[in-house]
């Protein structure tokens, strides 16, 4: 393999992966070398960071004596690991328009196939880094010296994404080539979204209803079909562990062949084939009488939505990633028969859950940026610009609102919350979802991009992965500051009702303070 080809290749992609950030080193002056070291040297500090922000929260305990809260871990990310690189797989290889730039040129398949997995990796992995920590915690809590604890962890951890990249890989290019892939594109992307998404979740609801309830003990039931992960930290020198490896290098071996000799001799040629389908497909409209401007809004609006592999990515960001770290904390039990000075706790929830659900990743942080050049051209129709963008939002919006009602209610259904503490959750949900919608539209046309080649430099836009897991953490760390003080002080104090009417007080001024900043700083603008 020419290292050299391929270190190209890899920068193109790093320099693909996150767009703006790569726009703002060149501007001060970044190029070439030093633009390329200066995104990777951002890329390790921000997974760093995130790694030691997860690492602080899972040393809190003994993993060692724990091997229920370790088999939790592993397979909360190893299912997070493998459903966003489902996507982000079928993205990079066949949604993305970056086919016909590599034909010309003297780039070997081998070389592609692995800078575009590399690419994903990128995307995946700042994902899965608190298992890294937990690899690193349990052999360090066994008592392996920490240097080859850390070894063994980075080791293992490397070995379990490539097979999990591989595996994913295997699935995603023998699904492209079926018949029914190529006549209906987006129907199976969609069940296949939907499969993992149950999988996934199901997944989740099913470890929580084996947590353990002993009062001895904080640790869950283990997962019997990942014990031999944590026997090979636990202890490394015995029979299971010398099996684990051997289990994981051969399975390594089997997918390395199956991609060598199955995948990568006709790479270009399923890559064209898939992309000639995608291409005559999207020409392919049906003929429907709409009346009206808002009709025809409308409908041009939901065909952006067809965009191959967006709701993929909408589902992953908005739904499986706040459902799966949400549920990877116990949720207590809300006690029955609340009285009603709690309604305001509820709403202040919802309020939080949506700052938590909607976040760059969301359909209605993106919707303007679908558009590409189009928009240009809808800028020069005689329309109201402002009436166009008010379509697109409130299509955005509502798709939005029924992704976290829908999880709302499932969370209210976990923690038991009754009917009129569930209400409350929901109303603080549809308020929260709007206003928050409202930041990430305007954020839309602040960093505007048009001529993107595939959905995944949307997302990346601003501070890429690590900054929307940064956002969405920092969320949640002060959602739950203010919702546990705010719970605190409704339990001690006499004054509830009081209290009561303060917090909705703050909520109405600052509702309108957030309506008013958005309505002259960008709806305005309009006119």
């Amino acid at each position: 393999m020419n290292k050299r080809q391929l270190r190209a290749l890899m920068a193109v992609n790093l320099r693909l992966l996150n767009p703006q950030v790569t726009d703002r080193l060149r501007k001060k002056g970044k190029s070439g070398a030093a633009l390329t070291r200066k995104l990777w040297s951002q890329f390790l500090l921000s997974s760093i960071v995130f790694l030691v922000i997860y690492g602080m929260a899972m040393a809190a305990g003994n993993l060692s004596k724990m091997p229920g809260m370790f088999t939790f871990y592993v397979a909360i990310f190893i299912l997070l690991a493998f459903s966003q690189s489902i996507s982000g797989i079928y993205n990079l290889f066949f949604a993305g328009k970056d086919l016909n730039s590599y034909l010309p040129l003297p780039f070997r398949q081998k070389e592609i196939f692995l800078s575009k997995i590399l690419t994903v990796s990128f995307n995946v992995i700042p994902y899965t880094l608190p298992l890294l920590m937990a690899f690193f915690l349990l052999s360090w809590q066994s008592g392996t010296m920490i240097p080859l604890a850390i070894v063994m962890a980075v080791v293992v951890h490397l070995l379990i994404m490539a097979l999990i990249f591989m595996l994913c890989s295997v699935i995603v290019f023998a699904l492209t080539k079926t018949k029914l892939f190529h006549d209906h594109q987006n129907l199976v992307m969609n069940a296949l979204t939907g499969i993992t998404m149950i999988l996934v979740i199901g997944g989740i609801l099913l470890m929580n209803q084996g947590n353990s309830s002993s009062s001895e003990s904080f640790d869950r039931n283990p997962i019997a079909i990942l014990m031999p992960i944590f026997e090979l930290f636990n202890k490394p020198t015995s029979l299971i562990s010398g099996l684990t490896w051997l289990g994981l290098i051969g399975l390594i071996l089997i997918f390395t062949g199956i991609v060598r000799f199955l995948i990568l001799p006709k790479l270009s040629e399923q890559l064209t084939a898939v992309n000639t389908a995608m291409l005559s497909g999207s020409h392919r409209h049906q003929n429907v009488k709409r009346s009206g401007l808002n009709a025809n809004l409308d409908a041009y609006n939901r065909q952006l939505l067809k965009e191959p592999n967006l709701l993929v990515q909408v589902i992953m960001n908005s739904v499986m990633i706040p459902i799966i770290f949400m549920f990877s904390f116990a949720f207590a039990k809300v006690p029955n028969g609340l009285p009603l000075k709690w309604l305001g706790v509820f709403f202040v929830a919802g309020l939080a859950f949506s700052t938590f659900t909607v976040n760059p990743a969301s359909l209605v942080g993106n919707l303007i940026s679908l558009d590409r050049a189009n928009l240009e051209f809808v800028e020069s129709l005689p329309i109201s610009m402002r009436h166009y963008l008010q379509r697109k939002f409130l299509l955005g919006y509502l798709l939005q609102l029924v992704l976290n009602i829908l999880m709302i209610v499932i969370i209210a259904f976990v923690i038991k919350a009754g009917f009129l503490m569930s209400v409350s959750l929901v109303l603080g949900t549809i308020w929260g979802t709007y206003l928050v919608s409202l930041h990430y539209f305007r954020r839309d046309y602040r960093l505007l991009v048009t001529n993107w080649t595939n959905v995944t430099e949307l997302f990346n836009r601003g501070g890429g992965n690590i900054g929307m897991m940064a956002t969405m953490f920092g969320a949640l760390f002060v959602g739950v500051i203010i919702i546990v003080a705010y719970s605190m002080i409704i339990m001690l104090t006499p004054f509830a009702v009081l209290i009561n009417l303060i917090a909705a007080t703050l909520i109405i001024v600052l509702s309108v303070l957030i309506l008013r900043h958005y309505q002259t700083k960008f709806w305005q603008r309009f006119n």
